[in-house]
């Protein structure tokens, strides 16, 4: 893990964007989106790249990293099983596509100066705090 001074608070947002993403996925009802084409693989792919890229945030190492990332690839897959039985959500190959390249995009991002996002936002919280 990175040295974050507030990461229970960070691990604990992320377990929250864990479980908003898990309850999006098997809602019985999708809230209203415009409908185009690919509408829902651009949410699935948005989703994908922020728990993936929050969780890069708190862990530095990139071998952590790659098991977290493969993980989320792993829990896409399992949500995407789960829609298949239920009886008001479907499967598609095309979300599961949409989630492993969100995963793969917020790797990418968490190798550049992003990834000092945290600690910046903790200085930052540190000097208000003073």
């Amino acid at each position: 893990m990175n040295k974050l001074r507030f990461s229970n608070l960070w691990l604990t947002i992320g377990c929250l964007l864990v479980i908003l993403v898990i309850g999006a996925t098997l809602m019985r009802s999708i809230p209203y989106v415009p409908y185009f084409r690919g509408v829902d693989k651009l949410g699935h792919f948005a989703a994908y790249v922020a728990i993936t890229f929050w969780f890069g945030l708190i862990c530095g190492r990139n071998r952590v990293r790659w098991t977290i990332a493969m993980g989320f690839i792993v829990m896409g897959m399992c949500l995407e099983c789960v829609q298949r039985m239920s009886s008001y959500r479907t499967f598609e190959y095309a979300d599961m596509g949409a989630n492993a390249a969100g995963v793969l995009c917020a790797l990418l991002l968490v190798q550049t100066r992003l990834s000092r996002g945290l600690a910046v936002v903790e200085r930052s919280l540190l000097r208000l705090t003073q």
